[in-house]
């Protein structure tokens, strides 16, 4: 879920992409600074002077993989043409198409990290709880605007229904990563879009 890398990747970048690859592959446990440095090469000190710990680095990954988020979500959501469902179905094909040619190891990393040290990290916490709430604010957001064109139900208010969809998205890849099977996140793809269509 990272950018085209540029021709020549600064140390910084090369980090934080590689450190966002292990996060999802071994957690925050077993992602090492020794790791992510035998991985791309920088020199110890590069790390140390960028974010001076562990800690703060996945701080730093975490606000990397925040702007993903918002900017698919604003890539779906700028598409007038589509309906709100549409858009959200859409949001969440995208993550599952990168999920899936990832070998089903990129799941959320919101959601990996608070089950893995959320109570262990305030700091980390924190962050999480600050990108959840960004991400619900966002769709929360898309759907009032659905809710204006006559697109998104109303019998609901759009909080709770921003939650469900987050509540789908998480279940789905949890599922998925054990079962592997494509299947399931095309049911689940569907199930968005009822879930909030007028």
């Amino acid at each position: 879920m990272t950018d085209i890398a540029p021709a020549r990747t600064s140390h910084r970048d090369a980090l934080l992409r590689e450190g966002l690859n292990q996060l999802f592959i071994h957690g925050y446990h077993g992602t090492t600074v020794d790791g992510l440095l035998d991985a791309t090469g920088v020199p110890k000190g590069s790390f140390y002077h960028h974010f001076g710990d562990k800690e703060s680095f996945v701080v730093a990954v975490l606000q990397r993989y925040d702007r993903f988020h918002q900017r698919l979500l604003e890539k779906w959501s700028s598409r007038e043409e589509l309906s709100t469902a549409e858009m959200m179905s859409g949001y969440f094909q995208d993550l599952v198409e990168h999920f899936v040619s990832s070998g089903f190891t990129h799941v959320d990393l919101i959601g990996k990290l608070a089950t893995e040290i959320a109570n262990g990290s305030e700091s980390i916490r924190v962050i999480l709880a600050e990108q959840l709430g960004r991400w619900r604010t966002t769709v929360e957001q898309i759907l009032r605007d659905g809710q204006a064109r006559g697109d998104v139900r109303t019998d609901r208010d759009v909080a709770e229904l921003s939650a469900t969809i987050n509540a789908y998205i998480e279940g789905a890849f949890v599922v998925a990563q054990s079962t592997r099977d494509e299947r399931g996140l095309e049911t689940v793809s569907a199930a968005i879009a009822e879930s909030i269509a007028a």
